[in-house]
């Protein structure tokens, strides 16, 4: 399955931002603004004149936003569709000198060590080998940088069901994080953070054009919130928001 398994994802990637065939999984995606809200602060906060890669950019994603709150941003994608549209639509906003996006791996970043005082993404990790993107995360990162993503999980039974009904929505090499590959962060930063979101939320798709939906989407969250600290059913989220900090090398290498 390595075997090729790049370019399958850059293919997969040009026809899906050239077309959009995900569109239609809006209707689940109205469901998870807790997650997507938490990360988008995480990544806004303290960014001012900070040197920010965003990692799996497609079109732009927050980048453009991070740029309006002073970051120097480079976004960076497999798909070189995804990288012309972000820089189509950087000309079309008149945005430049702090922001630029080019084609790159993740897994094998064309960065200096230590260049980036954050690196961001928002369902990127699940398509990539995790542990050589946690490698060049902590390699990529200075001293005080940290690293925070938004991912699914793979455990829960009903988005595994759906998964398994629609293979052409997803590319054949993602694979949902497992706890696993959650717990390999560990190898390469001190400090992992995770924060588990939505687990009833996935009952309330059918009432997303309901009055009172963002109502109902609250109270459904607060439960979320409290079903999801407890051991046993953390992990059957949908969503997680994970943050990395201290990023081991520089400790090995005062340690001699």
């Amino acid at each position: 399955m390595e075997e090729g398994r790049k370019e399958r994802e850059r293919n997969y990637h040009d026809e899906r931002f050239a077309s959009d065939p995900r569109r239609k999984l809006d209707k689940y995606y109205s469901t998870n603004e807790g997650a997507k809200n938490f990360y988008a602060g995480k990544i806004s906060r303290d960014c001012n004149n900070k040197k920010v890669l965003e990692y799996g950019c497609g079109t732009g994603s927050l980048s453009f936003d991070l740029v309006k709150r002073g970051a120097l941003v480079t976004g960076i994608d497999i798909s070189e569709v995804a990288i012309r549209k972000a820089k189509e639509m950087m000309l079309e906003k008149n945005i430049g000198g702090n922001l630029c996006f080019a084609v790159m791996d993740a897994e094998d970043l064309g960065f200096e060590a230590g260049e980036f005082s954050m690196v961001c993404g928002t369902g990127i990790l699940h398509h990539l080998n995790v542990e050589r993107a946690f490698k060049e995360l902590s390699r990529v990162l200075n001293e005080e940088g940290r690293a925070v993503f938004v991912e699914p999980l793979g455990y829960n039974l009903l988005i595994n069901l759906y998964r398994k009904m629609t293979p052409r929505m997803r590319s054949q090499d993602e694979h949902p994080l497992l706890r696993s590959d959650v717990e390999l962060a560990g190898k390469y930063f001190r400090d992992v953070r995770i924060k588990h979101f939505h687990l009833l939320s996935l009952m309330a798709v059918p009432f997303r054009r309901m009055r009172g939906f963002h109502m109902l989407m609250k109270l459904v969250d607060r439960a979320d919130g409290l079903l999801l600290s407890l051991p046993l059913v953390k992990w059957f989220a949908w969503m997680v928001v994970l943050e990395l900090k201290s990023p081991k090398k520089y400790i090995e290498e005062a340690n001699g």
